[in-house]
């Protein structure tokens, strides 16, 4: 069932065996795991069925620390399916170097499971994303195009022929809302907003949660275990938002919830240049034998980040900046101009460089009118790519995930993406100013340490010395472009990590090997939240897999 709480005549009291808060990727795939089994379900999710703006302020931070980091509710959405509605798509599983112990990323990078008891529900994530099969190096995905991103490198340092898959991609809300509706024993309540995770004897174990109705009212759902599926943010918010029988709020007697707080650093650095013949690059998206889009990306090689002590890190070819209407080109111009429809993950970047672009050309008008001029001057080439892009992108089911333009000299802005410490310094708090319902807005402290800048840059040197080796490609990286870096670089603002995170113990951490918090009986953790540590890899496949691994433990033990 499915069922608005204002309109559904909620009762003031629901009883269930399990009760799942948010309705997003994680929350929807763990009722979904469970769908078949005698456990009573009730999902409660904050927003509603269709987006709304008044919904989603909710989400508004009081403030954010550095500027770069942006406004935390750009890339989360209030509303049934959560940020999938949203999302671009991209699955990359984490691998086995990221479950090890790394002590050159400080005493917290270590994860109390194995690769193994994750890998084990990779499958499965990807069948619920609509991502295909489990397959991640080219030469099994593309049986026809197994070569290497590009040829005639022989360092073992880098790994080019690994791939990355794009979900459809798949808004969880839209595409499981039938087979939720369809399950007689899971309710699922839009427009309920959590405020309180209530709690017994003294805070030892959970009670149920208070869930805060339009128009004030309340509604108190009873039961013996609660996951908490809300997003990295909203997770810590929750928790600390707790305090009725502990002050310090839920899983925080040792000031440990909030902290951690993990991105991906991002920007460009540096220049690829190639130098093979086109035919022999593979730069571009292809399609897998089970027709899913995929692309190859240049990857720190694992035995590299072990010799080295470095973190994750990969490269991609991008495109020309698309803020900058020095490139003269009509697609990435008309991209600018319409980049608030553009995917969240596309736009922050655009918006994060725009205001370095606007300096350059010394007023608004001059800076739209550069634009609107390269639009105008390749206009056929414009409307080409725009007849295939509503063929493959705006019509299409599987979408083409994004835009990549060949460059007819081989050059290419390299664009990093990176893994950075776990650092108890870079935060989540609670701040003084409320949201409509009452709830304390956060505040975001997002830090980046020395040692990460450090990791980046002697990361990014190893990949251009690997490259010097070759005649085909190369990578430059000049002092400027480095500072530009420094300067410039950003978080991958939609990957909320590590603020409730899975420890041994609860010296180190919030929950334990299963999600369950420290010290509260029945109270789980689903999500990135829960991570320890966070890869390079874009967190959804991982957090699918390991609420799948949380659902087989929920289905299993006693109730």
């Amino acid at each position: 069932m499915i069922a608005d709480a204002a309109g559904a005549g909620l009762p003031d009291r629901l009883q269930a065996d399990l009760v799942i808060v948010g309705a997003g990727a994680a929350g929807i795939a763990l009722a979904v795991s469970l769908a078949d089994t005698p456990l009573e379900i009730v999902v409660l999710e904050a927003g509603g069925e269709r987006f709304s703006k008044v919904q989603q302020d909710h989400y508004r931070a009081a403030s954010f620390t550095p500027a770069a980091h942006g406004q935390v509710d750009l890339y989360r959405r209030r509303v049934l399916g959560g940020s999938t509605s949203v999302w671009g798509g991209r699955c990359i599983p984490f691998d086995p170097i990221d479950f090890e112990e790394r002590p050159w990323l400080g005493p917290y990078a270590r994860w109390p499971i194995e690769y193994d008891e994750v890998a084990a529900f990779y499958p499965r994530a990807l069948e619920l994303a609509r991502a295909g099969a489990p397959e991640f190096d080219a030469a099994t995905a593309l049986p026809g195009e197994p070569g290497p991103l590009v040829p005639g490198v022989a360092s073992q340092d880098v790994i080019l022929d690994r791939i990355e898959r794009f979900s459809e991609p798949t808004d969880f809300g839209k595409t499981y809302r039938t087979r939720i509706a369809s399950c007689p024993r899971i309710r699922l309540f839009t427009g309920a907003a959590v405020d309180r995770i209530e709690t017994r004897d003294g805070g030892a174990a959970v009670a149920g949660v208070r869930a805060r109705l339009p128009g004030n009212r309340d509604v108190r759902v009873e039961a013996g275990r609660v996951v908490l599926a809300t997003g990295g943010i909203e997770t810590a918010r929750l928790l600390l938002a707790s305090t009725a029988e502990r002050p310090a709020g839920l899983g925080n007697e040792r000031d440990l919830v909030g902290r951690f707080y993990q991105c991906h650093i991002e920007g460009e650095l540096g220049e690829l240049v190639f130098t093979a013949p086109r035919k022999s690059l593979r730069l571009d998206y292809q399609r897998s034998r089970d027709g899913i889009y995929c692309r190859r990306y240049i990857w720190l090689s694992p035995e590299a980040q072990r010799r080295e002590a470095l973190a994750g890190l990969v490269l991609r070819p991008a495109h020309a900046s698309i803020v900058d209407a020095g490139h003269r080109d009509p697609v990435l111009s008309a991209m600018f101009l319409v980049k608030d429809s553009i995917v969240p993950e596309y736009a922050r970047k655009m918006t994060a460089l725009e205001h370095e672009a606007r300096q350059r050309h010394g007023s608004g008008s001059g800076f739209y009118a550069a634009h609107l001029r390269n639009v105008v001057l390749g206009a056929p080439r414009l409307a080409a790519f725009s007849a295939d892009w509503l063929r493959r992108r705006t019509f299409a089911r599987r979408k083409l995930p994004s835009v990549f333009l060949l460059d007819p000299r081989e050059t290419y802005p390299a664009d990093v993406n990176a893994e950075q410490e776990p650092n108890p310094d870079s935060r989540i708090t609670l701040s003084q100013e409320r949201d409509a319902l009452g709830m304390p807005r956060v505040a975001v402290d997002w830090r980046i340490t020395e040692a990460d800048t450090d990791r980046v840059l002697r990361g990014v040197r190893l990949i251009t010395e690997a490259f010097a080796g070759s005649d085909t490609a190369r990578l430059t990286v000049s002092q400027e472009a480095v500072e530009r870096w420094q300067a410039t670089r950003i978080p991958v603002g939609g990957h909320h990590i590590g603020t409730a995170r899975m420890a041994e113990t609860d010296r180190t951490g919030v929950c334990d090997a299963n999600g369950e918090l420290f010290g509260t009986r029945g109270l789980y953790i689903a999500g990135a939240a829960a991570f320890p540590t966070s890869g390079f890899a874009n967190p959804t496949l991982t957090l699918l897999a390991l609420t799948l691994r949380l659902g087989a433990h929920l289905a299993q033990a006693p109730r």
